[in-house]
This record gives C-alpha cells, structure tokens and sequence, in this order.
C-alpha cells in the first residue's frame, strides 16, 4: 500500500459527522489562537519568554551532551532536560546552582500550585492553556528573574 492509499484509507474511518465535528473544534481553537495573539501585550510576553527559555535550554544542552560524552553516558541526538541529570551536568562544568532553584527552572513536576519555568514553557507551546497564561501573567517578573540568573551566570563565569 503506497502513501496515496494509506491516506485515503486514514480519510474514511471517520464518519462525515464526526469530521464536521473535528473541524468545528479545529475553528474554535484557531479562533482563540488568534484572538490571543492579536493581543500585542500578551504576545510578545510569551515570546519574551519562550525565547529567554529557549536560550537556557540550548546552553544547558551543550554542557549536558559534554557531560555526558566525558562521563561515558549515552548520548542522543535530541537530548531532554532531567532533573536526574541537570544538577550533576551542570556541577561537572564547574557551576555551582542551588538545587531548588533548579527545580524551579527545569524541573518538570508542577510544585504546589506553581509550574517550573519548563512546564509552563511546555504548557503555553504545545497547547496555550488558559492556567498556562494566567500563571505566566501572575509570576512574569519571578519567572524572568529564573532565566536571567541562569544566563547571568552562564555569561559571567571565569
């Protein structure tokens, strides 16, 4: 069965109910998307800080594959952030991080009430949750002040 088939195979295990359904669904979520980023405030929050994350997700990675290349672990191609690994990876480059602030940046439990910086990056990437939103709104300045001491750190090292 070539690509064409499997498709076209895809397409009819659905009712056409059901498909008008989904595409209902699929409208309303496009529409709060879209109302949610024509918001310019609310937009370049979350760009703000996605891309602050973004930048403290890829320097920690590169510590992370070097730790784990020297220390002979298993390597992968797209490494993911552990608490299991992230204290150790980092103590192995020479930086010196609290634990519990760690937690509070990459840890990926949601502690209380409050989510870690990567959960709540998870939350407002792959599905714009309105807690996700509020949260980030609430704790702006807090969570900002998580990334910027890491990259400070990073940066100012000797």
């Amino acid at each position: 069965m070539d690509t064409l088939e499997r498709i076209a195979l895809s397409a009819s295990k659905a009712t056409e109910e059901d498909k008008a359904k989904l595409k209902k669904r699929a409208k309303i979520e496009f529409e709060r998307l879209d109302k949610l980023f024509s918001n310019s405030d609310t937009k370049k929050r979350i760009d703000t800080f996605k891309d602050m994350f973004s930048q403290c997700e890829i320097v920690y990675k590169l510590i992370l594959k070097d730790f784990k290349k020297n220390t002979g672990k298993k390597t992968a191609n797209r490494e993911k952030i552990q608490m299991s690994e992230v204290p150790y990876a980092l103590a192995y480059a020479g930086y010196n991080f609290d634990y519990e602030f760690l937690e509070k940046l990459f840890g990926s439990e949601s502690r209380c009430t409050k989510m870690s910086v990567k959960i709540l990056r998870d939350n407002l990437t792959h599905s714009i949750k309105e807690s996700a939103l509020k949260e980030l709104n609430d704790r702006y300045d807090e969570l900002i002040g998580y990334m910027e001491t890491f990259l400070n750190t990073i940066k100012n090292a000797q």
